[in-house]
């Protein structure tokens, strides 16, 4: 089946709608149409129900989408290394990073990658770590950057490094004194802790259910860009890694004091593949990842170095 065809279909199934995916790939919606009455001519099945808001996919549509994804995906990596080939420099990389690696590190990183590589199209999509993982595992993404992966996670570590939980604050709140912390010391203060979408929120749960201590968050968000702003407004203060906030513990903004409750690890972010056959733009990048992440650090005063 011709390239085209297959782009069209795939633009379907992630707009929605044939409105959307022609405009999505600037194709008249007749001609998105025509096209996939001819797949589903091919097939000999309908690949969409057709619905008043929108079209869905059938099951032999769903089971066609997968091979389709997969075969685009292929077919992107072929080109790619065909480029690098020709050129040494060309190609395509996606990544999909969470939000505290996607303000702080990863700007940094690809910076040094671009200024290595100024030929290859880096693409970046920000997204919460499930998401990310989802995107790597479909091949939507040739990279992810998330932290604390749980186990048997179906991703190959390409690189990795650590950073200390700690309680966030202004610098006038009166934890912003000590030295480090403990979750006790949260006691009696205005709080604003992560969803359970952020795996530090089950890391608090651990510790807390092992004690007595017992927190009520009075705000629980899922985005860190919330909560930082949010506690540097000035009394609450927040549990989390400096990732994300090093600009504003570099100024003053924000102070960081580490957390010292037994249970508490160190916050590992990793990147990871879905498997060792990457296109060779996105082996560069996870072998330039190799070697920058474990030098890229927050120091005491928080400057990002």
């Amino acid at each position: 089946m011709h390239t085209r065809l297959l782009n069209y279909f795939d633009a379907i199934v992630r707009h929605g709608s044939i409105r959307k995916a022609a405009e999505a790939v600037n194709v008249a919606p007749s001609a998105i149409n025509r096209h996939l009455l001819e797949l589903e001519g091919l097939v000999g099945a309908p690949l969409f129900d057709r619905l008043p808001r929108g079209l869905r996919l059938t099951a032999a549509g769903e089971i066609l989408s997968l091979h389709i994804r997969t075969t685009l995906r292929d077919y992107g990596r072929a080109i790619s290394e065909i480029e690098q080939l020709k050129t040494g420099t060309r190609g395509q990389v996606t990544i999909t990073c969470i939000e505290s690696a996607l303000a702080d590190i990863l700007p940094d990183a690809v910076r040094a990658f671009a200024d290595r590589f100024p030929r290859i199209e880096i693409r970046i999509i920000g997204s919460p770590a499930d998401e990310a993982v989802r995107l790597v595992s479909e091949g939507q993404a040739d990279v992810c950057m998330i932290f604390n992966p749980p186990p048997r996670l179906p991703l190959i570590q390409v690189a990795a490094t650590e950073f200390p939980l700690g309680i966030v604050a202004a610098p006038d709140h009166p934890l912003a004194s000590l030295k480090s912390a403990t979750l006790t010391d949260l006691v009696g203060h205005q709080l604003i802790l992560p969803d359970e979408s952020i795996t530090i929120h089950q890391q608090i749960n651990n510790v807390l259910a092992s004690s007595a201590l017992r927190l009520k968050p009075r705000i629980v968000c899922n985005s860190i860009t919330f909560m930082s702003s949010y506690v540097e407004a000035g009394g609450a203060v927040t549990v989390m890694t400096p990732v994300g906030i090093a600009n504003k513990l570099k100024s003053g903004q924000l102070v960081f004091k580490p957390l010292r409750d037994r249970g508490i690890p160190a916050q590992r972010l990793i990147a990871g593949v879905p498997d060792a056959s990457l296109p060779i733009a996105a082996a560069n990048f996870c072998q330039h990842l190799r070697t920058f992440l474990p030098t890229w650090h927050i120091t005491a005063g928080g400057e990002a170095a």
